[in-house]
């Protein structure tokens, strides 16, 4: 949770625990009581799933940003080895040359 979700938390958690106090505190008559606590109810409801769709939203930015980042590096790392392949090959030929024509040489002896 970075800082803007956790603020964004701590005001939902303040919000709650002032509208809690108010309701102590406030001369209102049962009904309207209910009827403010029915309202508070329904902002933090609508409040916390927009929270949720935000995280959602947020999570799969994520997700995309990071199969870029993965096959950039994938990329990366096979011109890499490719490159590094070629510039090696021909010393590998030549390696292998003589083993080459010894064992051929075996074969038909």
């Amino acid at each position: 949770m970075d800082n803007r979700d956790s603020g964004l938390f701590a005001f939902l958690l303040g919000a709650v625990v002032g509208a809690a106090a108010a309701l102590l505190y406030a001369p209102k008559t049962g009904k309207e009581t209910r009827a403010h606590l029915k309202k508070l109810t329904e902002d933090f409801v609508e409040d916390a799933g927009e929270v949720g769709t935000d995280l959602k939203e947020k999570g799969k930015k994520f997700v995309a940003e990071s199969k870029t980042k993965v096959s950039e590096f994938v990329e990366k790392g096979k011109a890499r080895y490719s490159k590094a392949f070629k510039k090696q090959a021909p010393a590998v030929e030549e390696e292998v040359a003589p083993v080459e024509e010894k064992s051929e040489d075996l074969i038909q002896e």
